[in-house]
């Protein structure tokens, strides 16, 4: 039996509330970060694993005990590199220094403009703590695994061997293994139930969600980032003075019923589930879509979500070269390809599992099974309730908490989602 210690922000088999997500900030500032771990642990959840799924910050603040008590360390990450995370990756890579176990590293990746700028006051910075980072990943692991193509280029730079560095993409969107359960209407409803995700600090998008919110009116704003979840509950405005971008609670897109925030993955794929199609900024929003059969579009405004796209082939455009009537919902799908995404899904799932193989880790995805049982687990845990509803705008301000999480139990929740499954369903028939 191998015992992995898998890094997480919150283990995806104890369900977290609105309380804890706030008082510990269980979804590490960004509710996408369960995207990849929730897959990373399915992937291990073979019968030869031992895993242990958690908040590595106090085991990595002791590695003796993480030699002693594990088998192997494995790290899916996101954006990593990047100034506001120096301080974690001193902390990690003094750890792994210190660990005499293997590690692996799922899917981490960079983060610049879209010409692949980093300002040059944190340049310096951010190289050498990449450096020591990935030097002491590479002295316990065959390779590293990075998101696409420009994090690759970026390490080769700073003089890593190419050999060494592997491009798998995210981890995520192996989910369901060698397929993906895409459903493609054969065009949009304007009446229909539609998702569209934001950064809310990504100015171009402001006038793009106003535009669609007047447009559509069963489009749907899916929050992600921890202030927004505050906004929600506490009605805290965000930093910034942009009235076209949700920062405030008297922004259209906080009217009763039109911004949800899912508090875990089989929440967020249910809900997701049930529009006709995503678009935005947010690349773990629009891959959480296609996880549940939903259609998405990556609205790339940066490197981390240019290159995922590129690499996964998800349907994609440069916000910086959309004009006003090509961002629509509607105009976004009709110009999407996603033939690229469904074609090219399982090879680029066969170079992951063959990752993970060069790793020595054992995984779900072959002969011996075991992600059954983590799907099981999951389902015992949606029958149960356990899993927190998503916590939704009601049109006040600010709104108690008690008022906010839809109750799936309440009459009126359960005609809703009746109505909204129906919808989509007809549309996806049509």
């Amino acid at each position: 039996m191998s015992r992995v210690l898998l890094k997480v922000h919150h283990p995806s088999l104890s369900p977290v509330g609105v309380d804890e997500v706030l008082a510990h900030n269980a979804i590490g500032n960004n509710v996408g970060n369960f995207a990849f771990s929730y897959a990373a642990e399915r992937a291990l959840s073979a019968p030869g694993n031992d895993v242990t799924a958690v908040a590595t910050g106090a085991l990595f603040a002791t590695p003796e005990a993480v030699n002693r008590e594990y088998d192997h360390v494995v790290m899916p990450l996101a954006n990593h590199f990047r100034a506001s995370n120096i301080k974690a990756l001193e902390r990690q890579a003094k750890a792994m220094e210190q660990f005499t176990i293997p590690v692996t590293v799922l899917g981490v990746g960079g983060q610049a403009s879209l010409e692949g700028e980093v300002p040059a006051d944190e340049r310096e910075a951010v190289e050498k703590a990449t450096r020591r980072f990935v030097r002491a990943v590479l002295e316990r692991g065959p390779s590293i695994g990075v998101r696409g193509d420009f994090t690759k280029s970026y390490l080769v730079d700073l003089g890593f061997d190419a050999d060494r560095v592997d491009v798998i993409g995210c981890p995520s969107l192996y989910l369901h293994g060698d397929s993906v359960p895409l459903e493609l209407p054969d065009a949009i409803d304007p009446e229909g139930p539609l998702a569209i995700n934001v950064s809310p600090y990504v100015t171009a998008m402001g006038p793009i969600l106003l535009d669609n919110l007047r447009r559509y009116p069963g489009l749907t704003y899916f929050g992600q980032d921890i202030r927004t979840l505050r906004l929600l509950v506490e009605g805290k405005s965000l930093p910034g003075d942009d009235t076209q971008l949700p920062l405030r609670p008297d922004h259209p897109a906080f009217a009763a019923g039109r911004t949800v925030f899912p508090l875990s993955m089989p929440v967020w794929m249910s809900e997701l589930g049930q529009r006709q199609m995503s678009f935005g900024t947010r690349i773990h929003g629009n891959i959480v879509s296609l996880l549940a059969g939903t259609p998405a579009v990556v609205l790339a405004h940066d490197s981390r979500t240019l290159e995922l796209a590129r690499y996964h082939q998800i349907p994609h455009r440069q916000i910086s070269e959309l004009s006003p009537q090509e961002a629509t919902a509607e105009a976004l799908y009709d110009a999407a390809d996603f033939s690229g995404f469904t074609d090219g899904h399982a090879a680029r799932f066969r170079h992951y599992v063959e990752y993970l193989e060069q790793h020595g880790l054992q995984h779900s995805y072959g002969p011996q099974g075991g992600g059954e049982i983590f799907d099981a687990q999951v389902r015992s845990l949606t029958d149960d309730g356990a899993y927190a509803p998503v916590v939704v705008a009601t049109g006040r301000v600010p709104v108690p908490v008690a008022a906010q999480v839809a109750r799936p139990s309440g009459l009126r929740s359960c005609l809703g989602r009746l109505v909204r499954g129906l919808k989509a369903r007809l549309s996806r028939s049509r």
